[in-house]
Order: structure tokens, then sequence, then C-alpha cells
């Protein structure tokens, strides 16, 4: 009786036993989910301070619902601003004497361009000169029989002969000086040719900054008045031609906000400039023009871009970001929200299709909610290198 007793005490106690380490397998596993869902809400966030906030050029804005901009799309292609293209002519007959810059430089304005000899020039010059030196003269015979003419040394007749001489003299002058400068010849060059008498030689020069984009001579080549030897483009900004349907048109206004990307560059703002009146006989489409500032010189003529070009105003109000201010992770689209000073938090978002470089916001964010608009894509980076697990749907 007594054995039984003691068997059942023992069941007993192995049977507690298990339990109790069940009991704290259970704890354990608990305490590492905890740790483990307390390490991704950790890493689902991001804390900087000030200076950190700083050098990672971090932005944010509240978002607000605006009005949906009503946009149309279209393919295009970049053209020279025409207004800033010049081309530079010879304008008499020569001889391409130097070049002093090559296809592709930059120059700036007054830059020499290239020097010329000519004997149609020469002529010119030796008139010049011959007038120069009679004006002269006229004026200090003007200058002495004027003193004269006062102590009545010299008859009013002879002073008044004087002063027509000094007219003539200084007529011719301008007439010779007029010669030169159809030449292409400037004061301070009539200048430097009375101080050198430097004959038949003209330096063609930049009427404005800008890139050498045509070098059509050789040197010894002879030049005909008229001929273009050289081309300046400033292509700090460029032109963009968009063909839109007739039915596309009459939403689009002179002054309106567009916008242009090409296949590897950046998206650049634009401006509506022009609108052709005359339809494209082939296509039917109507013609725009953009003026597009190009800072960088990413633009080029020729290029083949994307325009996209406001047209007016949807009918629904959306939460509206910049497209920078959403990131990729994985499948996910992201964006950070500033929930405290320097507290960032990881956001989940669903959006809408971009237009003019802006997404509309359909889950995820809040009107009011204070979200990174420049530096998300540091933060992105920040985040996954803390082993932020992305899941793909």
């Amino acid at each position: 009786m007594n054995k039984i007793i003691v068997l059942i005490c023992m069941i007993c106690i192995n049977t507690l036993s298990v339990q109790a380490q069940e009991h704290d397998h259970a704890h354990k596993d608990a305490d590492q989910h905890q740790e483990h869902g307390g390490h991704e809400d950790e890493a689902a966030s991001i804390k900087l301070d000030l200076n950190q906030i700083k050098q990672a050029g971090i932005q944010t804005v509240v978002v607000e619902h605006q009005v949906e901009k009503r946009v149309v799309t279209a393919p295009a292609s970049v053209s020279f601003n025409g207004y800033h293209v010049a081309d530079i002519t010879a304008l008499v007959d020569g001889v391409v004497d130097a070049r002093h810059v090559r296809l592709g430089d930059q120059v700036k304005k007054g830059k020499r361009l290239v020097t010329l000899s000519s004997s149609a020039l020469a002529q010119s010059q030796a008139d010049f000169l011959r007038a120069e030196a009679a004006f002269r003269a006229a004026k200090l015979d003007l200058q002495r029989l004027e003193a004269l003419v006062k102590e009545k040394i010299v008859s009013q007749s002879r002073f008044q002969q004087a002063q027509s001489s000094f007219l003539a003299a200084k007529a011719n002058l301008a007439a010779a000086k007029a010669s030169l400068s159809s030449y292409g010849m400037r004061n301070s060059d009539m200048d430097t040719l009375v101080n050198h008498e430097t004959y038949g030689k003209l330096v063609l020069r930049a009427p404005s900054a800008g890139t050498v984009t045509a070098d059509d001579f050789r040197l010894g080549q002879h030049i005909a008045a008229g001929s273009r030897l050289m081309q300046i483009v400033d292509e700090s900004t460029v032109w963009v031609e968009v063909k839109l349907p007739q039915s596309q048109v009459s939403g689009v206004r002179i002054g309106g906000a567009a916008r242009v990307t090409g296949k590897n560059s950046p998206a650049y703002p634009a401006k509506v400039i022009g609108i052709y009146h005359q339809l494209d006989q082939a296509t039917r489409t109507a013609g725009v023009r953009l003026l597009v500032q190009n800072p960088d010189d990413a633009l080029h003529p020729g290029m083949f871009v994307s325009a996209e070009i406001e047209i007016g105003q949807g009918e629904r109000e959306v939460l509206l970001l910049p497209e920078q201010a959403v990131q990729r992770q994985g499948n996910e689209r992201i964006v950070f929200v500033e929930e405290e000073p320097g507290h960032f938090e990881r956001r989940e978002v669903t959006v809408g299709k971009a237009s003019m470089g802006m997404l509309p916001i359909l889950q995820g964010v809040a009107e009011g909610e204070r979200v990174v608009v420049k530096g998300a894509f540091v933060l992105a980076s920040e985040l996954a290198k803390s082993g932020f697990a992305v899941h793909n749907h």
C-alpha cells in the first residue's frame, strides 16, 4: 500500500515539473516575440538630431487637400531657343587669316572669333584715316580762326568758310565710320586703327555669350560677303516643340505651366510660350512651344522628350505630394511622417497616377500630417541599413 502511494506522488511531481517547464518555455517564446516585435517597431522609425537633419537636407510639408490638375501628355523634341542664336557672318569679302576659337568652345560676349584680311576693308580704312586727318585739321583751323575773328584780325567770311570746311570734314568722317561699322568694325577697333594703322584686318567677335555650334570655314579660305562662318548659341534655355491633337489644344494657355522629362534626365519645369495657329497638314496636330531652363546643359537639340502641359483643374480634391517624397521598398510605396521633431515614421501608402511631378496619396497619410518631401531617399537608405524587412506582397 505504501509503495502505491509513493508511486502516485512521484507521478504527480513529474507532471508538475513538465508543466513548469512548458510554462517557462511559453514565457521565453513570448519574451522573444515581444523583443522581435519591438525591433520591427524600432526599425520602422528613425530619430535624428537637428545637425543630422540639416546634413541630410531633410525638408517637410504639412499635407493638405488640393484640387487635382488636368494635364495632357505628349511626345516632344528639343530645339535651340531661336532668340538666343547668333550667326557670325562676314560682311565684306575677305580671306580667313586666323581663328581664335573652335567648335564646342564656350565663349563670352566680345570674345575674338575670327580674323579676316580684306582689300576692300583696307580701302575703306584708308578712306577713314584720310577723313580722320581732314577732320582734325579742319577742327584746329576753326579753333584758331575763332580766336582771331574775336580780335577782328580775320574777316567774318573767312571764319564762315572755315566753319563750312569743318562741317564737311565731320560729315566725311561720319560716313567713313559708318562704312567701317557696316563691315563689323567697332569704335574701339577704329581707335586701334588710328594708333597702329593695321590695314585690312577685321576681327569678328561674339555678340553674346554661348557655345560655338557651327564652324564652317578653313584658314586661308576666301569668304564672300554674307557668308556664315560660325554660330553662337546660348543654351541656358531651350525650346521644346510639342504636337497636340486639335481637341486638346483648347485648354492650353500662353504662360501655362508645363513639365519636360528626358529618357535619362530629370524633370524640368517649363512654360508655354507659343501656340501655332496653323495645323500640320499631314498629322492634323497643332504645335505648342515650351520654354525650358537648361542650367546643367542636359537638353540638346534633336532630343526626344515627354512633355506634360497643364490644361486646367479637375473636379476633385486630393492629398498631393511631390514624387520624390514617395520611395519604393520592394513592392511597397512609402513616405516618412514626422510624428514629432526629429522622429520620422515609415508609412506605407497607396498612390494614384503622377501628374506634373505630384502624386495623389489615396491611403496611408491623413491631412495635417507633416511628411518629408526632400531627403526621403536618405531616410529610406538608413532604414534599409537598420535591417528593416520589406515584405513583397
